[in-house]
């Protein structure tokens, strides 16, 4: 059993990367075979829901891995909210490989995925924003305040990663990391 489960994680680290530079409708079964080695029938094996099987696994384990590099940084600790933000910048950015790659998870709200998808991902990002905007209220932010700060911190995240993969220039990303960071400083010089 532990070989057939290291079989299908193998088999996840090669789908997502046609997902992720595809996305869902562009990623063909004919791509998501070539890119594991497999033929189609064989990929269906360890999928029996084909490609929709696929993205389902693939956005749970993407939102696991997003939890644990970025947004559990946010959850109440010893460390201070700012340090905690800081974390979570940091975090963010190795899961996009400093702007390099693209986020499943936006990948998947995007198209048909996105409607079969749609109540996970806004529930996850629901319950991520409320954590993001309980860190900007423990630094002494009032509710609405909070929410605007959470709602700029995942705007210029996301934004500055869609720009970046506009330009061709993950660097791009990474000086808007740099940036938000910068700005976090400042907040605790106040």
């Amino acid at each position: 059993m532990a070989k057939t489960a290291n079989i299908r994680d193998t088999l996840l680290e090669q789908l997502v990367v046609v997902f992720r530079e595809r996305g869902y409708e562009g990623a063909t079964l004919v791509q998501l075979a070539a890119a594991t080695g497999l033929g189609k029938a064989s990929l269906y094996h360890h999928f029996p829901g084909g490609k929709a099987e696929m993205a389902a696994v693939l956005l749970r384990k993407s939102v696991a891995e997003l939890q644990k590099r970025a947004f559990g940084h946010l959850s109440r600790t010893k460390r201070p909210p700012l340090e905690r933000l800081d974390a979570f910048i940091d975090g963010f950015s190795d899961y996009v490989v400093q702007g390099s790659s693209h986020c499943l998870v936006a990948v998947l709200a995007q198209g048909s995925a996105a409607g079969e998808h749609k109540e996970l991902i806004n529930d996850q990002f629901g319950d991520w924003l409320n954590t993001l905007i309980g860190v900007y209220e423990e630094l002494g932010e009032k509710k609405k305040r909070a929410r605007r700060s959470a709602d700029q911190l995942l705007d210029e995240l996301y934004g500055g990663l869609l720009t970046a993969k506009l330009l061709g220039d993950p660097n791009h990303f990474v000086r808007c990391a740099r940036r938000l960071k910068k700005a976090l400083g400042a907040l605790g010089n106040l």
